[in-house]
């Protein structure tokens, strides 16, 4: 405060000296209107106000010679002592002080958490006490407010624990600081070493703390805080200020950067045709239009090892979305700031406009084109060009023209070295067009990965300033991490980063929406992105409601309302369904795997569809497979798809929907290499298809159905044997001959399915009977049936050896049919009430006339 007091008054005298020297000048205007040039010599005229202005001057020096030491003082770390060649000479410091890397302030910060400790009668301050006194600062407070923490309850609950200490004694140098605290201090110094930092912070501090302590982390968790998430975070915070940081820096670094093609030797020739076809990648990073790259240093470390290893062209290959173009926007941003190998240093990179130079061209003008683009970016000498999409140059022609190769003229270029190249490719082109050519061979080829899961939260990091401003709203951690994990787990066909940040401006959309109607709601939180990945995918990925609780433990009780008997089948989908809510089941596997055995018309498709409709919302889900179909030789095509481009049905249908049921019809008729990649299917959750994608079943319901062993099925049940030994002998008897036993164990249940008594088919009748009921409702028509009635309905429309399936034919030639026919000739009207007697023959009541 006393600094800054005395600023402020130093600035008071530098403008009152100003004023004087501004007044001396109106008091002299009219010697000064005859010779202007004696302002000049105003230190002859020994004016008071002229001696007030000088003084001001000798002020002015004084603030630059204060400020220059308070920058110098800020500067706690001597990098020097820590300078590789340093200490290659003089093997470097045996000993280093960290707390010299140390502020005031926190200086100030670890003595209050060391009487914050007496104050508990501990004897030593402990990584808990700082981790309290941190609290206290603006930068640790907005960190939580990220991670959308009460600051009040964590407060609390470190207020409530810090009494019994949190740290076994250990050994430690510093009779104030506990083993712990002090290992975190020197980890904090380290950190702020290697990222070249002039003294260490509070988040470097704040970061370091929250690993050390098992009771911080406890919690923390309570919370639901981790350290990782904190890390993140403050990572978050160290971009931010890179952001800020990297705009200044480079005004000050471009300086010496040419803005047009010339070089700062002046040696560099000009190239317009070059430009007539190109972007200057390096110009528009120089005036900071380009997107800030973040992580990639394992790509960056391949292009300069290639580079100076004298490689002069270079390929990265990777999946739409996966980051190709940031790493070229970020190499740009390393030209200029000439943070690269001397090699690039002083250079442009120039991306070549393949679509701008073949355009209205035939093949031959194209190749004129592109042929002086390459000579006057050997002869600039300091170019490099980079081409988006190198199979554009593939294969183009005009009219009756042959096709010509463009890419065999950028070839022999790079093979001659005349021009150093980046190109970048697709996976699926690179393996189609680009592979085994000559362009192909002199490139070297770069794989660029997806970013692991941290590195793509600092990504969307980076990203989140522009929504907040775009949208108005506020973008709080678990928002990120939710983006990065939901969209790795449900969007399985695109690819990070862009898949999260899609998802991130989808969430950052509906919060916008939400916070038109509530001004105060302007947090854009996971359950966001959770609405967002529901409505992309119709994936339930929200939190799980105390509605849908209910509806979860109440399962059996849902699918009992239109499946009739079946206990055994009905509680072992439940279970599954209820851990897979819950998110208890592998990642990777379908949400289950079921193999319904037994008689037909006994309830196996039904049970299917009762849970599509219980568990998915609507039957739509279901996506059936008659697998009687896919026994020929050209079932796997018809199954996943073919490499000439034909879909396959189950792929498609599962990538358009991957949150849904299959129902796989009769297994055993499938052609066995059918059965072969349904092994795959069960045990990795996953089918490439014809088109190299991945296609993802862990968000689906597996259900295969067979009649294997009906038969034997009924008769045993006749016989009174227990279901689990008729399940035992069906596996070892009949499966096997049909299914390999590697299958067989694949599936979480084989379920039994018994056949149907006479009471489960006057419930069924009755279930069916409803239907009807709710459908001549809705046109206000009643429906009231005699038991005795449903009783003979039931025993005509049942056979032993198709179950219940003809009942509901049965049901609609007596009841649908009949009554069908009594609306068209006038006998039923509206308010009629249709009466099932106890013949099971139809009788109409007339309702009431208005």
């Amino acid at each position: 405060a006393a600094y800054n007091l005395g600023n402020i008054l130093l600035r008071m005298g530098i403008i009152a000296g100003w004023l004087a020297f501004l007044v001396w000048i109106y008091l002299n205007q009219a010697d000064l209107s005859v010779n202007p040039l004696e302002i000049l010599f105003f230190w002859r005229d020994f004016h008071p106000l002229i001696l007030i202005f000088l003084l001001s001057l000798w002020l002015d020096l004084f603030l630059i010679y204060r400020k220059s030491e308070k920058k110098d003082a800020e500067k706690r770390i001597n990098f020097k002592l820590f300078d590789k060649e340093n200490n290659q000479k003089n093997q470097g410091p045996k000993y280093y002080n960290t707390l010299k890397a140390y502020p005031d302030k926190i200086l100030t910060l670890i003595d209050e958490a060391y009487f914050l400790a007496k104050k508990l009668n501990q004897d030593r301050a402990s990584i808990i006490h700082i981790f309290r006194v941190l609290l206290k600062e603006k930068e640790v407070q907005n960190v939580f407010i990220r991670l959308n923490i009460d600051a009040k309850k964590l407060i609390s609950f470190l207020d409530r624990n810090m009494e019994e200490g949190d740290e076994a004694p250990g050994k430690s140098s510093d009779k104030r600081l506990s083993l712990k605290a002090h290992q975190a201090l020197v980890l904090a110094f380290a950190e702020a070493l290697i990222a070249g930092r002039d003294s260490v912070d509070t988040l470097d501090l704040l970061k370091h703390c929250c690993d050390k302590s098992d009771l911080l982390t406890e919690i923390l968790s309570e919370m639901e805080i981790s350290a990782n998430k904190i890390e993140n975070t403050i990572a978050w915070f160290r971009i931010n200020e890179a952001l800020l940081e990297r705009q200044r820096r480079f005004s000050k670094s471009a300086l010496l950067k040419p803005g047009t093609n010339m070089n700062r030797s002046y040696t560099a020739i000009a190239t317009p045709t070059l430009d007539q076809f190109s972007h200057d990648l390096t110009v528009q990073a120089k005036f900071g239009y380009l997107e800030m790259c973040v992580g990639r240093e394992q790509e960056f470390s391949e292009i300069f090892q290639a580079f100076t290893g004298g490689h002069n062209g270079l390929l990265l290959v990777g999946a739409n979305g996966i980051g190709k173009s940031a790493i070229i926007n970020g190499l740009a941003q390393m030209m200029v700031e000439e943070k690269v190998p001397k090699f690039l240093k002083d250079r442009r990179l120039i991306e070549l406009d393949v679509p701008t130079l073949v355009a209205g061209a035939e093949a031959s003008a194209a190749q004129e084109r592109l042929l002086l683009s390459i000579s006057e970016a050997n002869r600039s000498g300091n170019i490099v060009l980079y081409i988006d999409n190198l199979e554009n140059l593939i294969g183009i022609t005009s009219g009756s023209q042959e096709s010509l190769d463009l890419s065999e003229v950028l070839a022999e270029a790079i093979r001659r070295k005349h021009i150093f190249c980046i190109a970048s490719a697709n996976n699926k082109n690179f393996a189609s067009y680009i592979e085994g050519r000559a362009i192909g061979e002199v490139m070297t080829t770069i794989i660029v990965k997806e970013p692991e899961r941290d590195e793509a939260i600092r990504i969307l990091e980076s990203k989140v300033a522009v929504l907040e401003s775009r949208y108005g709203i506020f973008v709080v951690y678990g928002a990120l991490e939710a983006a990065v994990d939901m969209s790795r787990r449900f969007l399985h066909d695109q690819f990070l980063p862009l898949k999260a940040i899609n998802l991130l401006e989808q969430a950052a959309s509906f919060s916008a929406e939400r916070a038109a109607n509530n001004p105060d709601d302007v947090f854009c939180d996971k359950e966001n992105v959770a609405t967002a990945i529901s409505d992309l995918t119709g994936v339930p990925a929200n939190k799980i409601s105390e509605s849908e609780s209910q509806k979860l433990l109440n399962l059996e009780e849902e699918i009992h309302k239109r499946l009739i008997g079946q206990e055994i089948a009905v509680q072992a989908v439940a279970a599954s369904l209820r851990r897979a809510r819950v998110e208890l089941k592998d990642s990777r596997r379908p949400i289950a795997n079921f193999l319904f055995l037994g008689p037909t018309g006994v309830g196996k498709t039904e049970l299917a569809k009762a849970v599509s409709e219980s568990y998915f919302g609507d039957e739509d889900y279901v996506i059936r497979l008659d697998m009687s179909e896919y026994q020929g030789d050209d079932a796997i095509n018809k199954m996943i798809g073919g490499i000439d481009g034909t879909f396959g049905y189950l792929t498609e249908a599962v990538r358009k929907k991957p949150f849904s049921l299959i129902l796989l019809d009769e297994i055993e008729k499938s052609n066995p290499d059918v059965l072969n990649l349904f092994l795959q299917m069960f045990d990795e959750g996953r089918l490439t298809d014809g088109q190299g994608r991945a296609i993802s079943f862990s968000e689906s319901i597996i259900i295969a159905t067979s009649n294997i062993g009906a038969v034997f099925i009924q008769d045993e049940i006749k016989k009174g044997t227990e279901i689990e030994i008729i399940k035992q002998a069906l596996i070892d008897e009949h499966l096997n001959r049909h299914l390999r036993p590697e299958l067989i164990n694949r599936f979480d249940g084989v379920i039994v399915f018994k056949p149907l008594t006479k009471e489960n088919i006057f419930s069924i009748t009755t279930l069916m009977l409803k239907k009807i009921k709710k459908a001549l409702g809705e046109k206000g028509i009643g429906l009231r049936a005699d038991k005795n009635g449903v009783n003979i309905l039931a025993r005509d429309g049942y056979d032993p050896k198709f179950g219940a399936r003809p009942l509901r034919r049965l049901l609609q030639e007596r009841i649908e049919n009949v009554v069908a026919n009594k609306i068209l000739t006038g006998e039923i009207k509206r308010r009629d009430i249709v009466i099932i007697n106890s013949k099971a023959e139809i009788e109409v009541e007339t309702g009431p006339e208005l």
